[in-house]
């Protein structure tokens, strides 16, 4: 435990890098409203600052143990050193700019109906067939790990079922108004549950179909940030509700405070996962193999009989080789996490750069988008908020291999509908 100077000092410190990022985000609020960067910088700020509080509520109510003083302070220092470069970078003037490229001045509503429908299709289908190979797992389950056991058939179709919901964002951006709008949050919702229920207790989808409702009002200016901020204290309520359901956890007194405190910290900040890295010796860098082998899991065993079952990326060597722990669930490096493994502090610096032009193609493309009045654009940047996410909490390699999957969903979904509608055109002409 943290003697009275540490905290002191440790709060302090925490207490000004918090400001310092604080105030950069508020500029650019106040400067473009909402944007991608907008959107990592909350992510981040959620991920490596939200659980301090929560870290020394753990402590001192209940004598949980925490990585040393220095160790703390190491962390906040290169969480912060990591988001000013990649501000800086971010912010920088030296990309080259986008040319001019003609497209459409409106994608064909037809065009984007079918793409629509191809992805709902492919969402829906996976799922039934998970359901009729599996029934409802949050009935039938006794441990969320069980999940990933070999009593679930077809764990691999889970991957598609995320297409409802940017099937369900084309829907809005065809003609986007407030009734649409609501219907998206409806119809999203609706799939979320169905989706807790099928697969036993995960909550993303149903978290993502209410994020991206709450955003879509932001940068259509539905919303206001104070709405915002309040849908975000609920967020966090339901998100524990649904993590005490999944874990079949009772509300008892004392401990429903203790599990209040550790759930919200695991799920919205796992900083202190960073600070365990930090605070390992002789970690063993595997440099970018992580990015190549989170792409082992989308391969059949049809097509590599000897795909190892495995897969040791950034995630599961903090799960198995740091935290030492078998259970089957991988836990959460962090973004800054994943790249000290794939190569120390020289790979953070490397991610950084990484990570500004990630987001500063987003949002090129985004206002490129607009620009154009795409729906299908609009739809498919505001999908990748997800994999925005998971670059954030679960770190590069799983982002990698997450936006390579869902682009090409979307590329052969939208390759299936120019095809369909330059079809019916020649059959129209004939």
């Amino acid at each position: 435990m943290l003697e009275l100077p540490e905290l002191i000092l440790l709060t302090l410190l925490y207490i000004l890098l918090l400001s310092a990022v604080l105030y950069l985000l508020q500029q650019d609020v106040k400067q473009q409203g909402f944007s991608f960067h907008l959107l990592f910088s909350l992510v981040y700020l959620s991920v490596f600052y939200l659980g301090f509080p929560l870290s020394m509520g753990l402590m001192y109510g209940f004598h949980i143990s925490l990585p040393p003083f220095a160790v703390l302070c190491q962390t906040l220092l290169t969480a912060t050193g990591f988001y000013l470069l990649y501000y800086w970078l971010y912010q920088g003037k030296f990309y080259p700019r986008l040319l001019p490229v003609k497209l459409e001045k409106n994608t064909p509503h037809f065009s984007a109906k079918v793409t629509m429908w191809i992805l709902l299709a492919i969402s829906l289908g996976a799922m039934g067939i998970f359901y009729g190979l599996n029934g409802l797992l949050l009935f039938k389950l006794t441990a969320y790990n069980q999940i990933f056991s070999a009593q679930v058939s077809a764990v691999a179709l889970k991957r598609f079922f995320y297409f409802c919901l940017p099937a369900l964002l084309i829907f809005y951006f065809i003609q986007p108004s407030k009734g649409r709008w609501w219907q998206f949050l409806c119809l999203g919702v609706a799939f979320g549950v169905f989706s807790y229920l099928v697969i036993g207790g995960t909550r993303a989808n149903l978290a993502l179909a209410v994020a991206l409702f709450v955003l879509i009002g932001i940068a259509q200016g539905y919303l206001s940030w104070r709405v915002f901020g309040g849908f975000a204290l609920l967020g966090v309520f339901a998100m524990f509700l649904l993590a005490m359901w999944r874990y079949g956890l009772a509300f008892n007194d004392e401990q429903t405070l203790f599990r209040f405190l550790h759930l919200t910290r695991d799920t919205f900040s796992p900083w202190e996962n960073l600070a365990t890295i930090l605070n390992t010796k002789n970690i063993e860098y595997q440099g970018l193999m992580p990015i190549i082998r989170d792409f082992y899991v989308y391969i059949p065993k049809a097509l590599w009989a000897e795909r190892p079952d495995l897969v040791l990326n950034t995630a599961n060597y903090f799960t198995w080789e740091i935290k030492h722990y078998y259970a089957g669930l991988a836990i959460s490096p962090t973004l800054i996490g994943s790249f000290y493994i794939m190569g120390g502090y020289p790979m953070i610096l490397m991610g950084a750069i990484g990570s500004a032009l990630v987001v500063k193609g987003f949002d090129g493309l985004y206002r490129w988008a607009k620009g154009h009045e795409s729906a299908v654009l609009k739809a498919y940047c505001f999908s990748h908020i997800f994999t925005l996410t998971v670059l954030v909490r679960e770190g590069f390699d799983a982002f990698v291999s997450r936006f390579v999957f869902l682009t090409i969903g979307w590329g052969v979904a939208y390759g299936l509908a120019k095809g369909i509608v330059k079809w019916k055109k020649l059959s129209f002409e004939k």
